[in-house]
């Protein structure tokens, strides 16, 4: 069987967490999929935002990168909607 698509596989990430940094979901995203570069990068992030906006996630809060950086840093969580539609699709098991 194939992996599953990286939207679903970010939704599975988020719901086995009680929140994630955009930075940590990168990194797991990146190396399960043999990833690299800015372009896979922005790709998850933009993936975040989209999940967002379709109402399957929360924005948490904000911050600047670590150690002088530039990048605006998000933390999200799965609601409850996000998790329903996790079970209608059948990427997660009941016990979420």
């Amino acid at each position: 069987m194939g992996k599953v698509h990286i939207k679903g596989r970010i939704l599975q990430l988020l719901a086995r967490s009680e929140n994630l940094w955009d930075y940590d979901i990168c990194d797991v995203i990146m190396k399960e999929y043999g990833l690299h570069g800015r372009y896979w990068i922005g790709t998850v992030r933009m993936t975040l935002t989209d999940l967002h906006s379709g109402g399957l996630i929360d924005y948490l809060e904000s911050k600047i990168e670590p150690g002088g950086g530039e990048r605006l840093l998000n933390c999200y969580r799965l609601n409850e909607f996000g998790r329903s539609r996790l079970r209608q699709t059948g990427l997660v098991e009941e016990m979420i």
